[in-house]
């Protein structure tokens, strides 16, 4: 059982602990930080009023992960940034657990129709628990993100409430 909580400043120092590479970074946040990451980057991140940041907590109160939702648009979602950063966590149904939380919080909470998210086409794993919690890949065209010497394309993934049968 996990728990989702204010990411605050002084909580950036998990990310240093936890991103050790410029592709780490960019595979976790995309490309609005710059490696190495520092806390005046991460508070310009958390100044942003648009977007929610969490930070995932075990069930013995370890700070495990970190997780961002936030609304682009009047009637959409988007999941970004999420981050089992403890090894030792991964692997556990928490990123399933994790997901589940963060698309309630976007239908009920948010109010949204629909609930997006951008992921790298070679990260099976993540792709696979989308899928696991209903997200399925829309036919918004494949982004090519520059990273070093290489191009890593990114797919855009969504999900849509269940209709209730009345």
């Amino acid at each position: 059982m996990i728990k989702l909580k204010s990411f605050k400043i002084e909580d950036w120092k998990y990310l240093k602990k936890w991103i050790s590479s410029e592709s780490e970074l960019i595979q976790f946040a995309g490309q609005i930080f710059n490696f190495p990451i520092d806390k005046k980057q991460v508070e310009l991140y958390l100044s942003d009023t648009n977007r929610t940041v969490f930070k995932i907590e075990s069930e013995n109160n370890k700070t495990i992960g970190i997780a961002e939702i936030s609304a682009p648009e009047e009637n959409v979602a988007k999941l970004a940034r999420i981050l089992i950063g403890e090894k030792s966590m991964r692997g556990k149904g928490i990123g399933t657990e994790l997901i589940n939380e963060l698309t309630e919080y976007g239908f009920n909470n948010l109010k949204k129709g629909r609930i997006i998210l951008n992921v790298y086409s070679w990260n099976t794993g993540a792709i696979k628990c989308y899928e696991k919690v209903g997200f399925s890949q829309t036919d918004k065209p494949i982004k090519l993100v520059k990273v070093g010497n290489e191009k890593w394309e990114t797919i855009e993934m969504e999900k849509k409430p269940v209709a209730n049968n009345v």
